[in-house]
């Protein structure tokens, strides 16, 4: 580790690399008297801003509450078109998403966030662990030790804003109850001929709240609700700074970072397949491949009939498995007594050659015989002691405890 830390410092890279962090929203001058004003401080790139955040006095019980996991539709409505599983080809991304919800169904936290490169997770917080955890060994490995605690302490800095914020926004859409959600995705993209881009967006309850527009370097709102808002920030010359600098400059520079450890931890990663089938419809047999553990995305699958390609081969879409890797499947409908040969065929970059694996269909065969076999046992022994039972039902009771000796003494 020593050298990868010095190759972060040598590159001018802070171990904190979350969104510069906007001031609150700010409460409104006629805001009810129920709530009260505490400042806030949240570390911003070396400085640290003051800002003002409501707190309420006492919290409101909603009438209707965000059940679990529907934190993920709110989070794909709010993303649309940068939905995380597509990114172009060439072109890589580097995105977190943030959630904080107003009152939350029992088991969900309340807040949330979490990073990712690509469609690969590969950092976690939320309000029950309180702690910024990574998402496969080589994220582990691709930071310098005191990372995770100085997240750690961003993250729950956004937690205290978010909640501070959702009291605001609750205010300036003049709701009474229900509960209530309000998200932040930021990040930033690599494409082709290395030109970039980037994002941040705000959104209340699925829809739009406050964006910042890259090109014009300033905050656009959405709803009348939020004006007052885009106002406030794009008055302060040094948030707008932050802002550009983070989605220009710092983000990238991490998707740099993350891509180099990422493609060095996982590049000889090639493909395993397995081969199983099952009973379908009409006594036919489906065919399942099964290709996992491989890095990077792209992959081919398709089943063969005598070493032909078959275009009816079903395929499933390439998803994360959870460790940096990728899984997908290939399915074929097949007449099971037919004498054809069925091969499931992987193409990957890491092979030399195309990965070819049989389906043998003598053991499936055999393993139906073992299976009716195993039945015709267990069947056998049920039987057998149902017959013992009812012998032992059929004998004359057991003698009492109170046995002759007994009734002598007695």
């Amino acid at each position: 580790m020593a050298g990868a830390t010095s190759q972060w410092e040598s590159q001018g890279l802070s171990p904190a690399h979350t969104a510069p962090s906007p001031p609150a929203l700010h409460s409104d001058p006629t805001a009810p008297c129920g709530l009260s004003r505490s400042p806030l401080h949240l570390s911003l790139r070396g400085s640290t801003r003051n800002v003002c955040a409501q707190q309420p006095q006492a919290t409101h019980k909603a009438a209707t509450k965000v059940a679990p996991g529907s934190w993920l539709w709110v989070l794909l409505l709010l993303m649309g078109a940068a939905a995380m599983p597509g990114t172009s080809a060439g072109s890589h991304r580097y995105q977190h998403f943030y959630m904080g919800v107003s009152d939350p169904s029992p088991g969900m936290p309340d807040f949330t966030a979490r990073g990712y490169v690509d469609d690969q997770q590969i950092l976690h917080y939320d309000s029950k662990t309180r702690r910024q955890e990574p998402r496969g060994d080589w994220v582990q490995r691709a930071v310098r030790p005191d990372f995770w605690d100085r997240e750690t302490r961003s993250l729950q800095g956004w937690q205290g804003v978010f909640q501070s914020n959702l009291v605001t926004l609750r205010y300036r859409y003049n709701q009474t109850g229900g509960s209530h959600t309000l998200q932040f995705m930021y990040g930033c993209e690599l494409h082709e001929h290395n030109s970039t881009g980037g994002h941040m967006l705000f959104g209340y309850d699925g829809e739009d709240f406050i964006s910042y527009d890259l090109r014009t370097r300033t905050w656009v709102a959405a709803p009348t609700q939020a004006e007052s808002t885009q106002s406030r920030w794009n008055k302060d010359k040094a948030l707008l700074q932050d802002a550009r600098s983070y989605l220009e400059e710092t983000c990238i520079e991490w998707l740099r970072k993350y891509l180099q450890h990422g493609e060095a931890a996982l590049q000889s990663k090639h493909p395993m397949a397995q081969v199983s089938d099952r009973p379908s419809q009409d006594g036919r047999t489906t065919l399942s491949c099964r290709v996992h553990d491989f890095y990077p995305r792209d992959v081919a699958v398709v089943w063969l009939k005598n070493g032909e390609v078959q275009p009816e081969t079903n395929r499933a879409g390439v998803l994360p498995s959870g460790d940096g890797t990728y899984q997908t499947w290939a399915t074929i409908e097949i007449d099971p007594s037919s004498n054809h040969n069925y091969t499931c065929s992987v193409e990957h970059e890491s092979l030399g050659a195309a990965l070819r694996v049989s389906w043998d269909k003598g053991r499936t065969e055999s393993n139906w015989v073992l299976i009716m076999g195993i039945t015709f046992g267990v069947l056998l022994v049920i039987a057998t002691m149902s017959a013992v039972a009812n012998f032992f039902c059929l004998r004359e009771p057991a003698p009492s405890p109170e046995g002759p000796m007994e009734k002598e003494r007695k």
